[in-house]
This record gives C-alpha cells, sequence and structure tokens, in this order.
C-alpha cells in the first residue's frame, strides 16, 4: 500500500505543477526504479513524454544520454536491469530542447538548487540541450530533502528549480549573481 500512495502523491505533486505552469505539451520524465519514488502514476498524466534510453535492444549501454518517446497506449521494454524504456527509435539528447518540463531521478536535493545523482553524469550530459525556460525538477522521497551546503557541486552541474517529493513540492530560489 505503500508505494500506491507515494505513486498517488507524485502523481498529485506533478499534477498541480503542470497547472501552475498552465499546462505541459511534452515533459521529460523517467521510469523510476525500485529504489526511486514511484513515477507510474505520472506518466499517466500526459498523452505523450520524453523517456530516458540507457540501452539498446540488446542490454548494452549506449555510452551517450539518448531519449525516447513515449506516447499513452504504447509499451514499455526492459532490455536489461530497470529501469524500464520506450521502444522505438532513440533520439539523441537535443530532443530535451522539446520539453517544457523536465523531471529528474536524484539520490538527495536541497533548497540550494543542487541534485546528487547517480555518479555517471548521464542527466548531466543532457541538460544543457534543454530550453532554458524548462525547469529542472527532482523527484526524492521526503527525507532525501536536505538544507543548502551538504550536497557538492561540480562545475558540470546544472541547479534544479524545485523539488518533488510524495508529499510536497519545494521550489527553490534562483540564484542572484
Amino acid at each position: 500500500m505503500r508505494h500506491r500512495a507515494e505513486a498517488e502523491g507524485i502523481a498529485s505533486q506533478v499534477r498541480a505543477l503542470a497547472s501552475s505552469m498552465g499546462g505541459v505539451t511534452l515533459p521529460a520524465l523517467f521510469v523510476s526504479t525500485p529504489l526511486e519514488p514511484d513515477m507510474s502514476l505520472a506518466l499517466g498524466l500526459f498523452p505523450r513524454a520524453l523517456l530516458p534510453v540507457l540501452l539498446d535492444e540488446a542490454g548494452a549501454s549506449l555510452g551517450e544520454p539518448r531519449w525516447g518517446l513515449w506516447e499513452a497506449g504504447s509499451t514499455l521494454t526492459t532490455p536489461g536491469p530497470p529501469p524500464a524504456q520506450p521502444v522505438g527509435e532513440a533520439l539523441g539528447s537535443d530532443a530535451l530542447a522539446g520539453a517544457d518540463l523536465i523531471l529528474v531521478p536524484a539520490l538527495a536535493a536541497s533548497e540550494d538548487r543542487r541534485r546528487l545523482g547517480q555518479g555517471g553524469g548521464w542527466y548531466d550530459r543532457t541538460l544543457p540541450d534543454r530550453t532554458p525556460s524548462a525547469p529542472i525538477v527532482a523527484v526524492v522521497f521526503d527525507d532525501e530533502v536536505l538544507t543548502g551546503g551538504r550536497i557538492p557541486r561540480e562545475p558540470h552541474d546544472v541547479p534544479i528549480d524545485a523539488i518533488i517529493t510524495p508529499t510536497r513540492t519545494l521550489h527553490v530560489p534562483a540564484r542572484h549573481a
């Protein structure tokens, strides 16, 4: 039952954020692994979405960030370890320029716009290709929201604009030069 409530909470937060933006036509989402907040109901909020493509059909790593277009009613495949990904053509990271909302997984996120990824740099390599007006939102569990200054920042890290948990959305303040 915890997973259902978690999935409903995440979907509720994503729905409210998309509504506050005046609607979202093409989000970039992710399919969660068992260790991440359950995104299964959030995917159903949209008729189509960009999803990460990490493996080729044989299950080998693609090496460079790729995105796939998922459409409602289409299937996802798991050619290797989770997460699942869309079936079909793998698009380059420049496909992210079409997204108007970007949700990213994280091990932790903080109020000073930092996120801690899994160390592979997949999102850090693809996020520079986004439209600058598209908000980047880290999706974490409630206990993975940290106070500022606890997550180190590397020169290649792209700051987040908000944090979604199963119970809340935190809009993090923009940095001022």
